[in-house]
């Protein structure tokens, strides 16, 4: 089977070409739009231009896609992957969406949960659901089609949840949130992921079959009790409690002056790595919003043997510290 895996060179798809290749029974075909990678199995390829897209998907049995970005290169790049593998005759796509789709949903939320309608959402769930309605086109149009749907995916190399967590925690703008950080974390392994994607590919499915599923471990914990962790096992210590106004005032107030002097260093050709990371308004409503993602049927369809919690969190802190080292 040759497998093309769009956004192949970001942290989900390099994983996930790494696992396939010591799995063995499949090639996977690198793509990316960021970076020019060498090798007859790497592409760079833009995945919102049609002709790139036709040319890419050509004699590809299945495609793996791991896009991320920007708005335009999730919504209209699974639009254009979509119509490509359509005409191409490629039999399966596997997406990887978001469990923002969801939107403010709370509780216990399954894959048959009514997604939120409100058109206020963000920018990324919206377009993550626009995402959603094109890969369902082309299973509709004769393919096959398995959406993914995981939580906040963790574990070594994560620089969203475990990087940037732990230098909040480091710096004290983070800690034990009260109130505020006792939403569910929804934690999911990259290699759960990963492997959840390869039994994807290798599920039967009749013609015009599309399924959809949560993937969130079942041990994942409420925000509070990761950030303590993964602040104690890195030695971010004590664990303070971070009063809600510090919160908000880090978030609203010294956010948006940080985000623009990234984007100015970014587009000055530097390196924004010398700033401090800016906090988003966005993950405040996250670490409290009480929303369980619930995945019996990932478990079962794909036999999915998740990474325990303690051996994530081991794993992520030893990273993030050796990460640490080299960057001083």
């Amino acid at each position: 089977m040759k497998v093309l895996v769009l956004g192949g060179s970001g942290y989900i798809g390099s994983r996930f070409c790494e696992l396939l290749a010591l799995a063995g029974w499949a090639t996977a075909v690198r793509a990316s739009s960021r970076h020019g990678v060498d090798g007859p199995e790497n592409v760079r390829v833009d995945t919102t231009d049609p002709f790139a897209m036709a040319q890419a998907v050509k004699g590809m049995d299945a495609v793996v896609n791991c896009v991320a970005g920007s708005a335009r290169a999730i919504s209209e790049g699974a639009r254009v992957l979509a119509d490509a593998a359509a005409e191409a005759g490629v039999a399966r796509i596997v997406h990887l969406s978001s469990m923002a789709v969801y939107g403010s949903r709370e509780g216990a939320v399954q894959e048959k949960t009514r997604l939120d309608e409100n058109k206020t959402l963000g920018w990324y769930a919206l377009a993550k659901r626009e995402a959603e309605s094109h890969i369902a086109a082309f299973a509709k149009a004769g393919g096959t089609a398995v959406i993914l749907r995981p939580g906040c995916v963790w574990g070594p190399g994560s620089d969203l949840w475990v990087g940037r967590i732990g230098r909040y925690l480091q710096a004290g703008r983070l800690g034990d949130l009260g109130a505020a950080g006792d939403g569910w974390s929804n934690l999911v392994h990259v290699d759960d992921v990963c492997a959840a994607a390869m039994a994807a590919l290798r599920m039967p499915l009749p013609l015009r079959q599309l399924r959809t599923y949560n993937l969130a471990a079942p041990d994942s914990p409420r925000w509070n009790r990761y950030f303590v962790d993964l602040a104690v096992a890195i030695g971010a210590t004590p664990v303070r409690r971070i009063p809600p106004l510090q919160l908000k005032m880090d978030a609203w107030v010294g956010g948006p002056p940080l985000k623009l002097a990234q984007k100015a260093l970014a587009r000055a050709g530097r390196e924004p790595d010398t700033l401090p990371d800016p906090l988003p308004p966005g993950l405040l409503g996250l670490w409290q919003r009480q929303l369980q993602l619930k995945s019996d049927p990932a478990q079962r369809d794909f036999d999915l043997q998740w990474t325990p919690y303690d051996r994530g969190l081991q794993q992520s802190a030893q990273w993030y510290l050796q990460a640490q080292h080299h960057a001083h």
